[in-house]
């Protein structure tokens, strides 16, 4: 709409925040309908109808960064890292999610933003569910749960409902994990500080879960920060924290560097460890994912 041809209230109906209004009544009323015909638990349902909510400032975030420089952004960390990836964005757009020869999927913070990638992803279920089958491991650190409350691409066995607030405390309950050791020994008190404009360390909770080993939680509420489910050979593995934006867009050294060397450990322990997948060895990598080589 051009400002000044537009009144009040035409400029409202059409406002970026409206839309985000209609599509979160429309995932609360999916999800409703989803509890009742069984494919979804109802206390999944419940959570998404009670606590689902939108941050337009969240998701406006860094409106001056183009998707091109969020994939260079994602390309800088793994080359820091010595990773090979592909850059798969454009052909999920297009519909295609073939995962033939990599070892790694990873769904990058915020790829929900984008409407075609968010519904290409969930259209092909099939393919994400065979590949970790098979050995392949996808990670989502974090998700725009405004657009994506419950993550409709899982397997029926497992269930992942986001909501915000954003948190800032931390327990980890999996101490022993590789992802709190491998390279890097991260305590409770490393994850304290981290922020990003506005924001704490951690991007949304996790509300409501089902078939998750729960690696780390909210301080006091014991909602779920980081949380991994084995199936057949592989894993889903689930965040609610950004490494990739953080490290690259953190508002001081202390939380690039942290994030860098969580999402160091990340790599190291589902892709250098767990990912079996007998390929090239690669990565994927796209505005949502990144599938490594």
């Amino acid at each position: 709409m051009i400002p000044r041809y537009t009144n009040l209230q035409m400029g409202k109906i059409w406002a970026e925040e409206s839309k985000f209004e209609y599509w979160l009544k429309i995932e609360k009323a999916v999800s409703v309908a989803q509890a009742e015909l069984g494919i979804i638990p109802k206390k999944a349902s419940d959570d998404i109808v009670n606590y689902g909510q939108f941050d337009i400032e969240k998701i406006n975030d860094d409106p001056k960064m183009s998707q091109q420089q969020k994939e260079e952004a994602y390309s800088k960390i793994l080359d820091k890292y010595g990773y090979k990836y592909d850059d798969i964005t454009k052909e999920v757009e297009k519909g295609n999610l073939k995962l033939d020869g990599y070892r790694l999927l990873f769904m990058s913070s915020m790829y929900t933003n984008n409407a075609t990638l968010h519904q290409s992803v969930d259209k092909n279920e099939k393919a994400i569910h065979e590949f970790v089958e098979r050995g392949g491991v996808v990670i989502e650190p974090t998700q725009a749960d405004q657009n994506e409350a419950n993550v409709d691409w899982l397997p029926d066995n497992l269930v992942c409902v986001r909501s915000d607030p954003d948190p800032a405390i931390f327990e980890i309950k999996k101490p022993d994990h590789s992802v709190f050791n491998n390279p890097n020994k991260f305590e409770e008190k490393d994850f304290l500080g981290w922020s990003h404009q506005g924001w704490p360390t951690g991007w949304e909770v996790i509300a409501s879960q089902s078939g998750f080993d729960v690696l780390m939680v909210e301080k006091g509420t014991n909602k779920p920060i980081i949380m991994e489910a084995k199936s057949g050979k592989g894993y889903y593995v689930m965040m609610c924290l950004a490494p990739d934006k953080y490290h690259i867009k953190g508002n001081d050294e202390k939380t690039k560097e942290g994030a860098g060397k969580l999402f160091n450990n990340i790599m190291k322990t589902w892709y250098d460890a767990f990912a079996s997948v007998q390929s090239q060895n690669k990565i994927a990598v796209k505005w949502g994912e990144i599938k490594t080589k």
